[in-house]
């Protein structure tokens, strides 16, 4: 049977919006809400046993529903209500996600509300590609939720890990989020652990670390299937593809036979003895962004999605806060002078600026 998901907005015609999450594994059923506060809940709660989480509309109340009537309540003052409810026993435990255009989101929410939601989902940006990664999402989501609600499961259970290898500090920040309701736990992992680069690796910094430029190469995914032990399987692991970072490593040293560290070796040199040893031959070399100098690449461009050494990058702004086993992200001073996809890195780190600042005289002159 397929996970379902209610979707809920204002719009009669919001069940086209969602056609292209559809398929054999997931259902979303769209329906405006209904005539009332009160009558929403006691939907929510006489078909809590028909849907495995929830989709909303931010804005609920630009269009009235079949009943002509107007809703009195936005999609955050709902999701804030079930996890209310959902902390008392009254609703079962359910993803809620959020369905709405970014920069309605932007401007109406604050972290708190944000942390209500799983995930956020843009609209606005949703494609033939896009649909595929959020529709594992969705089902991870789901499915993670179940896993959670057994307290009694230790941490290697739920990351499929030895605890014993995992940063002390993660590990003690995730016990005391065990204490929380599931929603908690579930936004902690995604944010912290997930989606922070650091004891896990996406497949663009996978990349960026074996100094491969991914998009050029035939034998990529070949070559992942050669990782396929350092893959984090883990829960979510579906919707949010990752690899341990350790065992990259530990994969480069051991299976790869370099007497070298990895984080110090040429991305030639390194392209070259995976070449050998694989046997991969259509595996090309990443190049270096323009204005840096080099190869040793560990991380990625946050505006052009290019290997990059940190030492030629610039720290993205908003992350003071890092935990310990967190790594930064960074942006290249090419991207960052022509401001390329702003939207991915908003602005330099304030121990940037005035180095920002004496670059953008620098190469403005040399324009001249």
């Amino acid at each position: 049977m397929p996970i379902q998901y209610y979707y809920i907005d204002d719009d009669p015609k919001s069940q086209n919006k969602v056609e292209g999450f559809d398929n054999k594994k997931i259902s979303i059923v769209a329906m405006q809400h209904k005539d009332s506060w009160e009558e929403q809940f006691s939907f929510l709660k006489e078909e809590e046993d028909n849907y495995d989480g929830l989709i909303l509309d931010l804005k609920l109340d630009d269009l009235p529903n079949e009943n002509n009537k107007r809703a009195d309540f936005r999609g955050t003052s709902l999701a804030q209500e079930i996890r209310t409810r959902q902390k008392e026993g009254v609703l079962k435990s359910f993803p809620i996600v959020l369905f709405s255009a970014n920069d309605k989101t932007q401007q109406a929410l604050e972290k708190s509300g944000k942390d209500l939601f799983d995930i956020l989902i843009d609209k606005s940006k949703l494609n033939d590609k896009a649909f595929p990664i959020y529709t594992a999402q969705l089902i991870d989501l789901s499915n993670g939720y179940k896993t959670l609600s057994d307290s009694s499961l230790s941490i290697n259970r739920i990351l499929n890990t030895d605890e014993a290898l995992l940063d002390s500090r993660f590990r003690s920040e995730y016990y005391e989020t065990k204490k929380s309701p599931i929603h908690i736990q579930s936004r902690f992992l995604i944010t912290e652990f997930l989606t922070k680069q650091g004891l896990l690796i996406d497949e663009d910094i996978l990349a960026a670390r074996l100094g491969i430029d991914k998009t050029q190469s035939k034998d990529w995914d070949l070559l992942l299937d050669f990782l396929a032990a350092t893959k984090y399987q883990g829960i979510f692991c579906n919707g949010w593809p990752r690899w341990w970072a350790h065992l990259i490593e530990q994969w480069w040293k051991e299976d790869m036979k370099s007497d070298t560290f990895l984080r110090s070796t040429h991305a030639r040199d390194r392209v070259d003895r995976i070449r050998q040893i694989t046997g991969l031959t259509c595996l090309n070399v990443a190049d270096i962004i323009n204005r840096a100098s080099s190869d040793e690449f560990w991380t990625i461009c946050k505006g052009l999605n290019r290997p990059l050494d940190p030492v030629d990058g610039m720290l993205v702004q908003g992350q003071d806060n890092l935990y310990s086993w967190q790594e930064p992200y960074y942006v290249s001073v090419e991207a960052a002078l022509w401001r390329k996809n702003i939207d991915n890195w908003i602005d330099v780190a304030d121990v940037e600026k005035d180095r920002y600042a004496r670059l953008k005289v620098l190469y403005s002159r040399k324009r001249q």
